[in-house]
């Protein structure tokens, strides 16, 4: 039996299943949340804001970041990455301090440390990250509605195929599809995987 064998669907859903899928961090639809009373978004730097490799954001990042603060969003780093790097991103992005660095999630002890932080009720908090088992659990345990973007990196796909970490996550997504409780959406396949805050993908309906 897998280590994902013996859980529940409903165990599988309430830690894995994010709220939104989107290809980048740029399709979200970030009206939608804000209807929804989200007015603090959490984002992951490394392979969801800027690839791994990169030493910054881009322009796109800088300027969605400056309109999710005129839309009157409070917008904070939450990355495993080092405090050098999340202080270089925050401050790129016109949020210099605004960071929890060396996050160690899974762990949701730095959610409750930005909820105090910042005065925010959980209700009113989203996360942003790429990865199923760090960003989305933790939220989802958490109890913040959770975001989840494709790895936009290189590097780290690398590094996944030597510490065969990306073995573990694939039995994961294969579970979790088996079941028709969600799928990750192929680059080359046309479908309706991806979706925003309060939309059912039509695979779900089909396979439960």
């Amino acid at each position: 039996m897998g280590k994902y064998e013996g859980m529940s669907s409903e165990y599988l859903r309430e830690t894995y299943i994010p709220d939104v899928y989107q290809p980048t961090i740029h399709a979200i639809d970030y009206s939608r949340l804000r209807e929804a009373g989200i007015t603090f978004l959490s984002f992951d730097v490394d392979d969801t804001i800027a690839p791994l490799e990169k030493l910054g954001p881009d322009k796109d990042a800088v300027l969605l970041f400056e309109t999710l603060k005129a839309k009157g969003f409070t917008v904070v780093l939450l990355t495993n990455a080092s405090a050098a790097r999340a202080a270089e991103f925050a401050g790129r992005l016109g949020i210099p301090g605004q960071y929890i660095a060396r996050a160690e999630k899974p762990l949701t002890k730095n959610f409750e440390e930005l909820q105090k932080r910042f005065g925010v009720e959980k209700g009113q908090m989203a996360h942003v990250g790429n990865n199923i088992k760090a960003d989305v659990a933790s939220g989802n345990v958490f109890g913040v509605t959770t975001c989840l973007v494709r790895n936009i990196g290189i590097l780290q796909n690398a590094l996944d195929i030597v510490s065969r970490g990306r073995k573990e996550g694939h039995g994961l997504r294969e579970e979790l599809r088996e079941r028709g409780l969600w799928r990750k959406h192929h680059l080359y396949e046309r479908g309706d995987q991806y979706y925003q805050l309060g939309e059912t993908p039509a695979y779900r309906g089909r396979e439960e």
